[in-house]
């Protein structure tokens, strides 16, 4: 993974709370569509949702959220910042038409899920960071971290929302200027103890059709 700063020129909001980080200065590029390999993935097609449920208040306990999409779809795209590999995507639509429309145009998702690593047996994992940067002499960033796993017809689809504090490379320094990095980011969950979950967004679906 490329190590860019988390100085964020936008953030991106999904349902009630949940917010998916999309800039130049992100973790992932916006991308466009473009030919290419498809993603290893029996996963891709169209899912309707069966449980949509979260906590802004940690994430211990969770209750359904009101206005739940009614459909989300997996498909195959090719990111700005690496076009030559595919990636699983996932985003939130309207019914199976839209959902189709939505892979068929094969951009990167400028609201919803891009997995980074993983597998359909292991499950896949993916990263954004909303928001971020230096405080005082310290970097603090919200990492969003996603898990998908599948069973059958179905997925299950978790964020959990987590603030991490973590020091600075000494060579991202310069005086009183601090460049925090992305992957210092994502790697302070590992932290013993690890930090603070703020926020959950738990997702079941069925698979619904194919692409």
């Amino acid at each position: 993974m490329e190590n860019k700063t988390i100085h964020l020129g936008k953030a991106l909001y999904l349902g009630a709370f949940l917010m998916f980080g999309c800039s130049s200065g992100g973790v992932f590029g916006c991308g466009s569509s473009s030919s290419g390999p498809t993603v290893d993935s029996e996963l891709l097609g169209v899912y309707r949702i069966d449980r949509y449920q979260g906590s802004e208040q940690g994430c211990d306990s969770m209750t359904d959220i009101d206005n739940a999409p009614g459909f989300l779809v997996l498909y195959s795209f090719h990111p700005n910042d690496k076009p030559d590999e595919a990636r699983l995507g996932g985003v939130f639509c309207s019914g199976v038409d839209d959902c189709r429309l939505a892979a068929k145009q094969a951009s990167e998702p400028l609201i919803g899920y891009s997995f980074l690593q993983g597998s359909d047996a292991s499950g896949w994992l993916g990263w954004a960071i909303p928001n971020g940067g230096p405080v005082n002499d310290q970097c603090r960033a919200e990492v969003q971290a996603h898990v998908l796993t599948a069973t059958g017809d179905t997925i299950d689809l978790q964020t959990k929302t987590f603030e991490t504090v973590f020091a600075p490379r000494p060579e991202d320094i310069d005086g009183s200027n601090i460049t925090c990095r992305n992957a210092d980011a994502i790697a302070a969950l590992d932290d013993r103890p690890p930090p603070p979950c703020k926020q959950i967004l738990d997702v079941g679906a069925t698979r619904e059709a194919g692409l």
